[in-house]
């Protein structure tokens, strides 16, 4: 709550593995997980919130080395369930990349039951996890969590390929979002 002045709320935590994050449609729709813990608030409530106002998006992370980094875009809102939960972005910034590697604006929600992607290789049952996929691309943070030691060369993990390239499962993420006004 303290990050850039606060308002925030969580919308994603991973940190230590100890929830598995490849769940069904209606798992992600819903939520799962403990706040004080690894969870996913849930796409509709999401949806609902970011569609009667305005909202940023910042997806702050840490690698196995300590450093970290972060990705701010300017307005986010998800669709409906009807939509898919379809992803929408403008305005990015920020030290995890010099261009976005979250799914391309408009790419829809995909999960291991519900293959929404543009890719014919099912990409979250590919690589795991919930997620905004457009053919794979480079991101997936509900991915595999890999500890320190295991996390090169995973192609399955929490990923940010424009921070840490394709291969390398990342320590730790939050997405979280305010108000654009907050």
């Amino acid at each position: 709550m303290e990050t850039e002045g606060g308002g925030w709320t969580v919308l994603q935590k991973r940190f230590d593995g100890r929830v598995d994050f490849h769940r069904t449609w209606k798992e992600y729709k819903m939520g799962f997980g403990n706040p004080s813990s690894e969870y996913w608030l849930g796409n509709e409530f999401v949806s609902i919130l970011t569609n009667q106002q305005q909202y940023v998006l910042r997806i702050q992370m840490m690698d196995w080395e300590e450093n970290s980094g972060f990705s701010l875009y300017d307005q986010f809102s998800l669709g409906s369930e009807a939509e898919n939960y379809r992803i929408h972005l403008k305005g990015y910034s920020g030290t995890a990349g010099k261009i976005s590697s979250l799914g391309q604006p408009g790419s829809d929600f995909s999960t291991k039951d519900a293959d929404n992607d543009r890719c014919v290789c099912k990409c979250s049952q590919l690589t795991t996890g919930g997620w905004w996929f457009d053919a794979c691309g480079p991101s997936n943070l509900n991915g595999i969590f890999f500890q320190q030691g295991q996390n090169s060369n995973r192609f399955n993990g929490i990923k940010w390929y424009y921070w840490k390239g394709s291969g390398y499962s990342l320590k730790s993420t939050t997405m979280m979002i305010r108000p654009v006004d907050f």
